[in-house]
């Protein structure tokens, strides 16, 4: 009989964590706020990261952490590919070619404790820290941002802050949660964790960050973004609910919404690539 390890594992942090929270709520949300905050690194595909080889890849120390950086050299307007929670920038091997064949010059890094950057500690708050470190090592910010997830988060959150000083002339944000809630909502029913757990989450973050759910509202800090931008986001999403783009489009000025159906949270297939170019070259 053929066992399954992800649902055994799953299973098991199930059990751990409603153990747990029938005798401490806090002590439950302690092993959530570290099992999101520590993720997991994702197994190498040979077959996807064939195009990351033709990178020229470079680890800056940033802030402590070394950070893996890639370069594929344009002529054309920077962009910059900021990848997501439990991803890397192998992520973005169906945007590659459509963006080199238009003849973008591409940069790409791997967040904190994710690819093969160092760091075992994540979130959005360390990621924007760390993009403002890399601007600075370079010099400069690309011109176009395209976040997926958690690299969208960084991307509107970076801009929506007055004490940094680098800013891009486009963001292209796909699947973006509305709130950090839909984020923890969608981690709580993968594993099976109930409410006392979500909350004890929650009582770790404002220890930790000093934020609790409702301060953390993507729906928000885009009112304080300057610079326009694309939203990307599919109607079917099981991680970000779609109404979360669309609350974000009417509070961010000159942002341009899309939406797909069956390309899920992932955003994947032909479609999305054809779009963000296309979006992109109006302003070449």
């Amino acid at each position: 009989m053929a066992i399954d390890k992800e649902k055994l594992m799953i299973g098991g942090l199930r059990r751990l964590l409603n153990g747990t929270a029938r005798m401490t709520r806090r002590g439950a949300g302690r092993i959530g706020y570290y099992l999101l905050s520590h993720p997991r690194r994702l197994e190498e595909d040979p077959a996807i990261e064939v195009f990351l080889e033709d990178a020229d890849q470079a680890t800056l120390r940033l802030n402590g952490m070394d950070i893996h950086t890639y370069h594929w050299p344009g002529d054309g307007p920077s962009v910059l590919l900021l990848h997501g929670w439990e991803s890397s920038t192998a992520r973005w091997f169906a945007l590659f070619e459509p963006l080199r064949e238009a003849g973008y010059n591409i940069y790409a890094l791997d967040a904190p404790a994710h690819g093969k950057s160092g760091g075992k500690k994540f979130s959005v708050f360390v990621y924007c820290e760390i993009l403002d470190a890399y601007f600075k090592k370079i010099g400069f910010a690309q011109d176009y941002w395209i976040g997926h997830s958690g690299g969208g988060m960084a991307a509107i959150y970076y801009c929506s802050r007055l004490g940094y000083s680098f800013e891009p002339k486009r963001i292209v944000s796909m699947a973006v949660p509305g709130e950090i809630e839909n984020f923890i909502d969608k981690f709580c029913e993968l594993v099976g964790a109930n409410d006392r757990v979500k909350y004890g989450i929650e009582h770790r973050l404002n220890r930790k960050l000093e934020h609790r759910f409702a301060d953390i509202r993507f729906t928000e800090f885009v009112k304080e973004v300057t610079v326009p931008g694309l939203i990307i986001h599919d109607e079917e999403d099981d991680v970000a609910p779609f109404s979360g783009a669309q609350k974000m489009h009417e509070n961010w000025r000159g942002s341009k919404l899309v939406s797909t159906r069956g390309c899920g949270h992932s955003l994947t297939g032909d479609l999305v690539p054809a779009m963000v170019v296309e979006y992109l070259k109006q302003f070449d």
